[in-house]
């Protein structure tokens, strides 16, 4: 059987799937920025927490979904036909889950979900909504309605019965029982909360301070008429989750309120008052699943009545924390217990993502692409929130978002977000070490960065590369060229030489900010932030001349060549950077800036000032340690083409900033900053295009993309295999090292080795046909999955954009429109909206929601596709958009940011011409004639006409496309 594809009910991205419970691995997001992240199944099963250490359900794996009873499940024992789960989470219906008696469907929406469950044996229809609610409360909300749609009354008893895991994911498996004795178990008016006494993993021994609530009400807002507070004696001696014995046999509560359980497994089991449903008639209960901290409740400690000095010892602080606990969970009822205040807030979470969206939507030929890119623009929100944890596809990491994410999900900030980004994306600079490596423990707050306690620290060498290309776009975007003058501290911890050396002075209690020698905190430039990051990577070459790969580059699955390994692929990349970076430099308003003396050894080429390192810091301002000394080339103190001289010079640097720095600082000539950086690129242009350049023995040719632990070059054709990787390709077409003919070549060759239109467009990698322990764990993966050989969205929307950098139109839309079509071919890939982070071998989507692919699919739409990109500042329409992306009236329209304007860009294309056949012939904002300039078939608007309309409404630009002259 077929299954029948989702589609869309609106234009907001809402949609309808029919049969979902007979796809597995199927799981919706549902989130709030209060901290509460929920996942959510067709059947209900996912789970809820607030972070690593407070998960309200036992932490899931994909494979959980389908294997564990476990799950949110609302019961009705109905007189003359027996127990019902309103999930389909029971024995008799996951028996018969292939049969008719029973139709199932999901709506879902930004950010809700609705499960609808028809029963033909009983004539009972279930609806049950959950979402989490867009204030300030760590809460999961859900409505379940019952409609007795025959021709007989039905009288029947409901049961909700959610287990409640109430500790840290690390105890799912480590000391499971024990941490269940810890739990102190209560039932309240309203439902059963969860306080655990202490908690104890790798953290040490803590009181505990949060609590885990399942609380309900029915319409008419009566509480529960009973409890089930302990999981074991819910299911009976032989019973499970899905055949609890007292749902089977009907058995009274076993608890009222004030009924206390403690040391055992705890179950937010709520027995309804039974009820008679007529024809025709409904009935509502709304359930409230919450995660409370202590900090949550001062109201309720203020309305304690009768606290004694007595309840200073643990166990009158733990019962004062249970009526703390109890308060609040009544304040959560009255808040939301109530089928209006409930339906309130639905209509305020919907509202609130919708709005939140409508910054940045396109209106095209294709209505289904359009509700899809409402899912793909929601993704990078979701990878903020979420970080790369708490989905069962992402069962690693212990919460938090990765460098990379940091940089590139600000990308689809700066075209979506109204509010001014300068300040998250200086404060991000605050993760810097003065040796160009970074933090790798990230906080929650704005700027936060943790130092590494575990010693074992690892270096993503293509990691200093990402942040100019945000800083880039932010100043496009902003005309903001001085944000590179503007001042940040480093990041200090016990770590040097990137992570090679430790500082064995610095302690803990010494904090996180580098100092200067005489102990105040050394506050650097952005732009010198940025040199750091480049110039060190510049001097960290292998012995083939590329830029070290370190423990790995974008590619994780690349950790495996520590000693000799390189990436000629980011070293394509860290070269455009140093090109892009001088040509910032020379359109700064000024003629000198201020480095760090310690910083100017880097910068060989330039004239030495008098000024430098105190001689106790270091070696001397050019003495190269011992074992290699650098040679000299003319205009500069280090030959380039000498690996070994460019990590004597790069082993000097790191010596002389081990520990802190002098404080010094000299002026630097702007121009001769940028000469130094251009020459430090030009080298690296011609190096890779003489040195890296691969053909098969037809002709075709590429770059190679890697070398080995052994020294050895990747790619190329090597007994009878031809090995090729799509990174290898990217960045040498991105930043234009691959010369116009390579370009084409290139192209050509990519097309021939990696594109599988089955898998969803370009794969990741050949087939190299053995697991390479000198390169990396991804070649130990099967083929075809993840890192190896996958279409691995993110280097292939990536590859797309390239592709229309380089003029290539036709093939760039190809790209992006095969992982599209993918994705919302529900037979293949098996997943809801939006973009995944792969397909696997069978074209199943992976990896749903947490995928920086999402940041460069927008990207690439905004600025590539639609054309609508800055150029300092002022807004430049450049649109490459196909004949197939207009609609019939021969219109696209993108909805975007621009200047702190909402804009809605209408490009009117009557001819119907094709990319590349076409101009702007004329721009009116607002039906008004403005100012603008053309070049390359496109306009530049200066940023002050846009500056001058109203930041309170949008403003139609009417682009007007006519044939090319």
């Amino acid at each position: 059987m077929h299954p029948e594809n989702w589609h869309f009910i609106d234009k907001n991205g809402s949609f309808r799937l029919h049969d979902p419970h007979l796809s597995n691995y199927l799981y919706f997001p549902l989130v709030n920025e209060a901290g509460m992240m929920s996942v959510v199944t067709p059947t209900l099963h996912g789970g809820s927490q607030t972070g690593h250490n407070t998960f309200f359900s036992e932490p899931v794996s994909i494979e959980s979904l389908h294997n564990a009873r476990s799950a949110r499940n609302l019961w009705v024992h109905i007189e003359g036909y027996g127990a019902w789960s309103l999930t389909g989470n029971s024995a008799r219906q996951l028996t018969n889950r292939f049969s008719e008696t029973e139709r199932v469907g999901i709506e879902a929406g930004l950010l809700w979900h609705k499960l609808i469950r028809e029963n033909a044996q009983t004539n009972l229809k279930a609806e049950i909504i959950s979402f989490v609610p867009t204030s300030d409360d760590q809460v999961e909300l859900m409505q379940v309605t019952l409609t007795n749609n025959g021709t007989n009354s039905i009288e029947l008893t409901p049961t909700a019965a959610i287990p409640i895991f109430g500790r840290s994911a690390d105890n799912l498996r480590d000391h499971r029982h024990v941490t269940s004795l810890l739990h102190r178990t209560t039932c309240t008016r309203h439902g059963v909360l969860v306080q655990p006494t202490l908690s104890f993993d790798e953290r040490g021994h803590l009181p505990n301070t949060t609590t885990y609530a399942l609380l309900g009400v029915d319409s008419a807002q009566n509480p529960p008429a009973g409890f089930f507070p302990a999981l074991e004696d819910f299911i009976g001696e032989g019973g499970t989750l899905d055949h609890p014995k007292v749902i089977i046999q009907n058995e009274a509560p076993q608890a009222v309120d004030g009924d206390k359980v403690d040391g055992y497994e705890a179950l937010g089991g709520l027995r309804f008052p039974d009820v008679t449903l007529r024809p025709g008639e409904s009935r509502s209960w709304v359930i409230v699943s919450a995660i409370l901290e202590e900090g949550q409740a001062p109201q309720a400690s203020t309305n304690l009545r009768g606290s004694t000095s007595a309840e200073a010892n643990s166990s009158s602080n733990e019962r004062l924390l249970r009526r703390k606990s109890t308060l609040l969970a009544e304040s959560l009822v009255d808040k939301y217990g109530s089928p209006e205040q409930f339906d309130h807030w639905l209509e305020l979470t919907k509202d609130y993502w919708q709005h939140k969206l409508d910054t940045l939507r396109v209106e095209t030929g294709d209505s289904r692409f359009d509700g899809w890119m409402r899912w793909v623009a929601i993704q990078p929100t979701l990878r903020r929130l979420y970080g790369n944890s708490f989905m069962p596809y992402h069962d690693y990491g212990r919460g938090g978002r990765g460098w990379r994410d940091l940089w590139q999900d600000i990308l689809s900030l700066l075209l979506m977000e109204a509010t001014d980004l300068d300040e998250m994306l200086l404060g991000n600079f605050a993760g810097i070490r003065m040796d160009g490596s970074n933090a790798t423990i990230i906080g929650s707050q704005p700027g936060e960065f943790k130092a590494d306690r575990n010693n074992i620290p690892r270096v993503w060498m293509d990691h200093g590369a990402w942040p100019l290309l945000t800083v880039k776009l932010y100043i496009d975007h902003s005309g903001d060229l001085n944000f590179l003058l503007r001042e940040q501290p480093y990041f200090k911890d016990q770590f040097t030489h990137w992570t090679k050396s430790v500082d064995k002075n610095w302690t803990p209690e010494a904090g996180t900010q580098l100092r200067k020698q005489d102990g105040d905190v050394y506050q650097g430039t952005v732009l010198e932030h940025l040199l750091v990051q480049h110039l060190t990577a510049f001097f960290n070459v292998g012995d083939n001349n590329n830029l070290r790969l370190e423990d790995a580059d974008w590619n994780d699955g690349m950790d495996m060549a520590h000693e000799k390994g390189e990436s000629v692929a980011f070293t394509a990349l860290y070269a455009s950077n140093l090109k892009e970076l001088a040509e910032l430099i020379s359109k700064l308003n000024e003629e000198n800036v201020s480095l760090a003396v310690e910083l100017l050894p880097l910068l060989d080429s330039l004239e030495k000032p008098p000024s430098q390192p105190s001689p106790e810091r270091g070696r001397g301002f050019l003495s190269p340690p011992r074992g290699e000394k650098p040679d000299r080339a003319e205009g500069g103190d280090v030959d380039y083409a000498n690996p070994a001289a460019k990590r004597a010079h790069l082993a000097t640097y790191f010596e002389s900033v081990q520990e802190n720095v002098s404080g010094e600082r000299a002026e630097i000539s702007l121009k001769d900053l940028a000469s130094d950086l251009e020459a430090k690129a030009a080298h690296l242009y011609a190096h890779l295009r003489k040195n890296e350049w691969v053909q098969d023995d037809d002709g075709r040719g590429w770059f190679n993309g890697y070398y080995d632990n052994e020294g050895q070059m990747l790619e190329g054709s090597k007994q009878d295999k031809t090995r090729m990787t799509l990174t290898g390709q990217v960045f040498q077409l991105m930043g234009g090292v691959a010369t116009d003919e390579q370009s084409k070549q290139m192209v050509e060759s990519i097309r021939h080795y990696l594109f599988d239109e089955s898998v969803g467009g370009y794969r990741l990698n050949t087939d190299f046909g053995k697991v390479m322990f000198n390169l990396g764990r991804a070649f130990g993966f099967a083929y075809g999955h993840k890192e190896n050989g996958a279409m691995f969205s993110h280097m292939a929307v990536m590859y797309a954009n390239a592709l229309y950098q380089r003029g290539y139109v036709a093939e760039g839309f190809e790209a992006l429109d095969t992982i599209y079509r993918q994705s919302v071919d529900f037979e293949k890939s098996r997943m809801f909206p939006g973009i995944p982070e792969y397909f696997s071998q069978r074209g199943r989507g992976m990896y749903p929601y947490l995928t920086g692919s999402a940041s460069w699919y927008l990207l690439t739409l905004v600025t590539e596709v639609f054309g609508v990109h800055g150029d300092l500042g002022d807004l430049v329409l450049m649109p490459k958009l196909r004949r197939e992306q207009f609609d019939d009236d021969g219109r696209a329209t993108l909805h975007t940011l621009f200047a702190g304007r909402r804009l809605r860009v209408c490009y009117r294309n009557p001819e119907k011409l094709d990319a590349g056949e076409y101009m702007v012939e004329n721009v009116l904002i607002n039906g008004q004639n403005i100012t603008y300039t053309k070049a390359d078939g496109g306009v530049k608007i200066p940023r002050i006409n846009l500056a001058q309309l109203s930041d309170d409404m949008a403003h139609c630009l009417e682009v007007v496309l006519s044939a090319k002259e």
